[in-house]
């Protein structure tokens, strides 16, 4: 099995949002790639398990803003396996410098009737490598805040699928970041972004968002339709130089 896998993304004008920063949604796009190639390398992959799979959970953290034209570098490899879900753990490097780690999780479904396949049943767990790095993002876990305000709804369309025919991970990143109105939020990026998928999101849906402020400096925006949940996550926004000056 491949250990590790290195993948280098060039930050196009397509990543970047009206501030000139990457979108978060940049950061799980290549993420989400570079496992996909490596579960392929590994022989784990779709075909190979002629199951499908989803991203669970995914924890990431990020020293600076990334900009446009940087070549950011994703290392990841498997973490091992807690429960029903599967660890992937990621770097992102541009040049030599360290900018963002995250830790993600993942399960694997009967592609037929969408049940969750345990690893044991799974005869490749065996070859699910568990290296962690010494410094790398809490296993992601479950997300929870009160007193959340409506804040708007997004209609699933053609443009939000992909091929599994639900709502794309990296498009709800996007649905996420605009509860969190960062159009407006002028000297802050997100440095923390955790993002928990419930349940599936599918064409015609109507997705609630909902947002809050905690005291420990968060901000929590879930996702329901009628009543039940779809999405759960919650970012840090940091200040950063910009323009030499500080950021207000």
């Amino acid at each position: 099995m491949q250990v590790y896998l290195e993948k280098t993304y060039p930050m196009g004008f397509r990543y970047i949002d009206n501030r000139g920063l990457a979108r978060p949604s940049a950061m799980f796009d290549m993420m989400q790639d570079a496992a996909t190639v490596h579960a392929e390398a590994s022989h784990i992959g779709r075909e190979d398990l002629q199951a499908l799979w989803v991203l669970s959970r995914l924890h990431c953290q990020l020293a600076r803003p990334i900009t446009v034209h940087e070549e950011i570098r994703v290392r990841t490899w498997c973490a091992g396996v807690r429960g029903a879900t599967w660890l992937r753990a990621f770097e992102l490097r541009a040049g030599a410098e360290l900018v963002g780690q995250a830790l993600s999780s993942w399960v694997v479904l009967d592609p037929d009737n969408r049940r969750i396949l345990r690893p044991a049943q799974i005869p490749a767990m065996r070859n699910y490598l568990e290296i962690l790095p010494a410094e790398c993002p809490a296993v992601p876990g479950k997300l929870a805040c009160g007193a959340l305000q409506a804040h708007h709804v997004h209609k699933v369309r053609y443009s939000d699928l992909d091929i599994n025919g639900h709502m794309n991970n990296v498009k709800i990143v996007d649905v996420v970041c605009d509860g969190l109105e960062l159009d407006c939020r002028t000297g802050r990026f997100v440095s923390e972004i955790q993002v928990n998928y419930t349940a599936e999101c599918m064409p015609g849906e109507e997705l609630v968002l909902s947002v809050a402020d905690s005291p420990e400096g968060l901000t929590y925006v879930f996702g329901t339709v009628e009543g039940q949940s779809r999405f759960e996550a919650c970012a840090r926004l940091s200040a950063y130089e910009q323009a030499g000056r500080d950021a207000p």
